[in-house]
């Protein structure tokens, strides 16, 4: 039977100072890369916000939110039916798109187009 060996106190003084040692580079490697992309993601913001400053955007005036339980009735049901109507103008208009676009697709006159030579040999 094989024995055990019987480590020195010493010896585990280097195991353990070589695995914090080992930590702590690991701990600052990922440091430094997160320390990078930070800085790289502040010199990002600084061109955004120059980009931002030569547009002069100003910010829309938000409508103000109506409470519905406060507002009356009729608002309500026209702001609604408004919504309503002007989703299925959307809808008609991109079905009439979509249309147009399948005819112009489909009625190709097969006289008039003009074939590449090499396929009349």
């Amino acid at each position: 039977m094989i024995e055990p060996v019987e480590i020195q106190w010493w010896g585990w003084l280097l195991i353990w100072t070589g695995l914090a040692l080992a930590l702590l580079a690991t701990v600052a490697l990922l440091l430094w890369w997160l320390f990078r992309k930070a800085m790289r993601l502040l010199d990002d913001v600084g061109e955004l916000a120059a980009t931002a400053e030569i547009l002069d955007i100003e910010e829309p005036e938000l409508p103000r939110p109506v409470i519905a339980v406060l507002a009356d009735l009729r608002d309500i049901r026209a702001r609604e039916e408004a919504r309503k109507a002007h989703r299925a103008q959307r809808r008609s208009e991109r079905y009439r798109r979509r249309m147009a676009r399948a005819r112009r697709i489909t009625s190709v006159d097969a006289a008039k187009v003009q074939w590449p030579a090499d396929w009349y040999r």
